[in-house]
């Protein structure tokens, strides 16, 4: 099985469901029961896992009213399984519908993304099989799942063509899976995501010693590994999960600060993610004597671009070691995508630049007196940068000694 094929082939899948909008009423007409659940469920990449069926309780015991409208309707046919969902955005008021296919060889996921003009498939998901075996996985996710696009006018060979055209449109993966008698052993695969463009990679499945799979682990071209999926825990208390992962990446990263023998005492520390597509931050540390010169060089200017914007070039992103908080994080993050909870996936980050403020790296390395690590999504948090950093620790005192010498 050729992964290009693959791809090839997903792609082509993806043209014919331009066409195939009018297949959802025959889906709906096959439920006989029906749920509302929050968030996202029945995930194809579950499906022959016990993960496919998981309970559909809240994960979240605080309810806010936009949750009441941001539960999803499933609805399942005479043998349990889902066979139609739709959902709605409750600030844009956008609409998805989608609809789940079985056969003996191929298990697939429609969705459509139901703008005001524009009706496109937003998501496809396809498990191939093989005498009664998974050999093969494709995926195709249009990034804000369509609902950022507007089509209007153009045909269904120009809206691909442009998505195609476009680096940050589509997350695409295509999996061939190699099999030991009754268990996956590997994958071979083949990935493409929003600013990154194609690259390779391969999946190794671990099992408990009972047979259980219980993680998942990618080795990308590069060598670089990532824990890709974890055995879900029963009963999980989000809070506490949420506590630990936070207090082990504080801790990981003043490891890696520590080995990576920087200049000190530190001044900044911005913690960099980006909103939905990455959490595993990368660090960018600033130290006094870089700061001091800058204001020195700079006096009664705006400085805010030399101060915190620095180029790549100038501050070069640091990766951090991820031994001590990996499964705890893998395991938190699986609920933030299931749920969509992307602004408590962004408090957990801020909770780790608190801890690093308020502690002073926990004085395992020297830090200027008014020190702050600060996590931030320049993209989508600039305007809110003043009010991060509170939530970061920084106090009061410190935003108006900033402000005062023009870093604000």
């Amino acid at each position: 099985m050729d992964l290009e094929i693959l791809k090839q082939e997903l792609l082509t899948r993806w043209k014919h469901a331009f066409n195939e909008l009018s297949l959802l009423p025959e889906f709906k007409e096959k439920i006989l029961t029906e749920k509302y659940v929050p968030g996202f469920r029945y995930d194809l990449k579950d499906y022959g896992t016990e993960a496919f069926m998981l309970p559909e309780g809240k994960i979240f015991p605080e309810a806010r009213a936009r949750e009441i409208n941001d539960y999803h309707f499933y609805g399942f046919g005479e043998d349990g399984r889902p066979v139609y969902t739709a959902f709605r955005h409750v600030v844009n008021n956008i609409n998805w519908e989608g609809y789940y296919s079985y056969s003996d060889h191929v298990v697939e996921y429609v969705e459509y993304c139901m703008t005001e003009h524009t009706q496109i498939p937003s998501c496809i998901k396809r498990i191939l099989y093989k005498d009664g075996k998974k050999v093969g996985w494709q995926s195709l996710l249009l990034n804000t799942r369509g609902s950022a696009n507007n089509f209007e006018g153009e045909s269904v060979d120009e809206i691909i063509a442009d998505m195609l055209g476009d680096q940050y449109s589509l997350f695409i993966s295509v999996e061939e899976f190699h099999w030991d008698n009754d268990r996956i052993l590997t994958a071979d695969g083949l990935g493409m995501a929003p600013g990154h463009g194609e690259f390779h990679y391969s999946q190794h499945y671990a099992y408990t010693p009972d047979g259980r799979l219980d993680e998942i682990r990618a080795i990308c071209e590069t060598g670089k590994e990532r824990l890709t999926w974890v055995r879900p825990v029963d009963g999980v208390n989000i809070q506490a999960l949420e506590e630990e992962v936070a207090e082990k990446l504080a801790e990981a990263i003043v490891d890696t600060l520590v080995e990576a023998q920087i200049e000190t005492p530190l001044s900044l520390l911005e913690i960099n993610y980006h909103e939905i597509a990455e959490y595993i931050p990368s660090l960018s540390p600033r130290s006094q004597a870089f700061t001091a010169e800058i204001s020195r060089r700079h006096q009664d200017e705006d400085i805010f671009d030399l101060i915190f914007l620095s180029t790549e070039m100038d501050h070069p992103y640091m990766n951090i070691r991820m031994e001590k908080f990996e499964r705890p994080f893998k395991q938190f993050m699986q609920i933030i995508e299931r749920e969509e909870k992307w602004e408590i996936a962004a408090r957990m980050l801020r909770k780790v630049a608190w801890l690093l403020t308020t502690n002073k790296l926990y004085k395992r390395l020297p830090v200027s007196d008014d020190f702050a690590a600060y996590a931030i999504d320049w993209e989508s948090d600039m305007e809110e940068f003043e009010r991060i950093l509170g939530e970061c620790g920084v106090v009061p005192d410190v935003i108006s000694s900033w402000q005062e010498k023009g870093w604000l």
